[in-house]
């Protein structure tokens, strides 16, 4: 099964509608939201971190906003994050760098959000292909996640 074969499985059991939206493929938050003709803040930016201790969390914010390394270290109790390698990425997540979905990862990861994509109507996300976008309600995508808020 595919990555993005779960995330729809995931979807459609919690009854969670969605639009799927094909285009060329993207690589980064402004050119998603160019493709998709939406603002960039209403892209997920999902970004595996390693805090301190070795252990891989998942940030799932807005496209539009930077991370606040100090902010999001205090969030998740820890004193120190930092990207993860790519490698280890792929190998976590099931897809590279680029296309990393919100939820649905091919290994139990942490997942903490920024409330303010919350506050969106709805939020576009690559379901770990960079030539697809997934478009639903941001409190569903909430309810998906299962996310601690940071």
């Amino acid at each position: 099964m595919t990555l993005e074969e779960k995330i729809i499985g995931m979807m459609e059991e919690k009854n969670i509608p969605y639009e799927t939206f094909e285009h060329e493929p993207v690589y980064t938050n402004p050119a998603m939201a160019e493709a998709l003709n939406v603002s960039e803040a209403e892209t997920v930016k999902s970004l595996v971190l390693m805090t301190k201790e070795k252990s891989m969390i998942v940030l799932v914010m807005p496209g539009n906003k930077k991370v606040d390394w100090k902010q999001t270290a205090k969030g998740v109790g820890t004193k120190k994050v930092t990207f993860a390698k790519p490698e280890a990425v792929s190998d976590a997540v099931g897809c590279e760098v680029g296309c990393v979905p919100p939820f649905g990862h091919m290994t139990a990861l942490p997942v903490y959000m920024d409330p303010e994509l919350t506050r969106k109507e709805y939020v576009y996300f690559n379901p770990g292909v960079h030539d697809k976008s997934f478009k639903v309600k941001a409190w569903d995508l909430k309810k998906l996640c299962e996310p601690k808020m940071v």
